[in-house]
């Protein structure tokens, strides 16, 4: 290797001795350089199959902040040849999945919290462990102690990681690359820290990009890192004639607590009828309905009768593979709203329930039973109605029931 090598010094690090989601992190240097490279085996790319090890289902081994520094010159570097996959790698590497941040965003603070909180407890835990009953137990406590440790350094250690290379990878906003600028826009969402420094370039990347996915990531971005200042800027993008902007305005104004009819109006009208997907807008998986449906949850407007036909118009509209995302995001939101908690009091009938409530039911009712929405019978069933696809086109009023 020479010294413009991205992957210089690879072999110096310690793989073997840290851990990733299947064991010891001795395959992490081949599943680099086949990312390097492109090297593609089977159905996955290199990077989906990095990301499984190092953040398996969003959750940050003791590894992933030592790919940090790769990863980091790979997407600087030119001839690597997945320079958006790294990045997006780096914001998995960071924050995990980003469904479980949004639609607020994310606050390190609270991991941070949570690792000091552990080694203050450091005197409980060797008393706990001091308490074991045999050698056996000794030996579990101890893993489990130590497991807890790694865990809590690993998600900090990663997330400080890919923020001390922010400067270097705020460059990539102006790349050549479309898929590489929305990349690095995503990116610069999930560091409220380095908003000083994120926002103005935020600001002039939506001011100069072309693409309306991207400019819209940038829009996302800016709300998401929670600056108000940043309110006059987003603001006239609400009546932009380029929809993906609306949703982005409206989306970022809603982390600001302006939910207006205008607010609403936009992300009903996306949830409903969203804009076509072009992998330059990557949030929730490039889910416009899904995130437009959780900003609309946390408005006024959220379970009017208006809202929910909304919600239900995109989930009818969403359908086979392509429409998943959507699908999953919407009916989480639908049915948290309609259907939250565990009632006071079940219905007894389905006149008992409310007319959005009956709304909800009805289509279910009215579904094919293999393309019920995911999420829906677990809520009906806490409120005591039918989920055997027969029994609830009765309840539903829409077949007539018994001899």
């Amino acid at each position: 290797m020479t010294d413009d090598d991205p992957l210089a010094g690879l072999d110096d690090v310690p793989w073997a001795q840290l851990r990733h989601a299947y064991g010891m992190a001795d395959d992490v240097p081949g599943h680099l350089r086949a990312m390097q490279a492109g090297t593609r085996e089977g159905q996955y790319s290199p990077g989906a199959r990095l990301a499984n090890h190092i953040v398996h289902q969003g959750t940050r081994s003791q590894a992933a902040a030592y790919t940090v520094p790769f990863l980091v010159r790979m997407a600087l570097d030119p001839r690597s040849a997945d320079r958006h996959g790294c990045v997006g790698l780096l914001a998995a590497i960071a924050i995990g999945l980003d469904n479980n941040h949004l639609p607020n965003g994310y606050d390190p603070r609270e991991d941070r919290a949570y690792l000091a909180e552990l080694r203050g407890e450091a005197d409980d835990w060797a008393r706990w462990i001091a308490e074991a009953a045999d050698d056996e137990q000794r030996g579990q406590r101890e893993e489990s102690c130590a497991q807890a440790f790694i865990d809590a350094e690993a998600v900090v250690r990663s997330y400080d990681a890919v923020r001390e290379a922010l400067p270097a990878l705020a460059t990539l906003l102006t790349s050549g690359s479309l898929e590489l600028r929305a990349a690095t826009a995503n990116l610069l969402a999930w560091f409220p820290e380095s908003a000083a420094t994120s926002v103005p370039l935020l600001k002039a990347f939506v001011a100069d990009e072309v693409s309306p996915g991207a400019a819209a990531t940038g829009v996302v971005a800016l709300g998401l890192l929670g600056d108000p200042a940043t309110v006059p800027f987003v603001e006239p993008y609400l009546e932009s004639p380029i929809v993906e902007l609306r949703w982005a305005s409206a989306f970022a104004l809603t982390r600001f607590g302006i939910v207006g009819p205008a607010v609403v109006d936009v992300l009903t009208q996306v949830v409903a009828r969203p804009p076509e997907k072009t992998g330059t807008m990557s949030f929730l998986s490039g889910s416009y309905s899904g995130l437009a449906a959780m900003a609309l949850a946390g408005t006024p407007e959220a379970t009017t009768l208006r809202t929910v036909d909304a919600l239900l118009a995109g989930l009818a509209d969403r359908t086979g593979v392509e429409g998943f995302y959507d699908r999953y995001y919407i009916t989480d939101t639908l049915f948290t709203l309609v259907f939250p908690g565990d009632p006071a009091e079940p219905p007894r009938s389905f006149g008992d329930l409310s007319t959005v409530r009956q709304r909800v039911v009805r289509f279910v009712a009215d579904q094919d039973e293999a393309a019920w929405p995911y999420g829906a019978m677990d809520a009906l069933r806490r409120w005591k109605v039918p989920t055997v696809h027969p029994d609830l086109r009765v309840y539903a009023g829409i077949v007539q029931g018994g001899p």
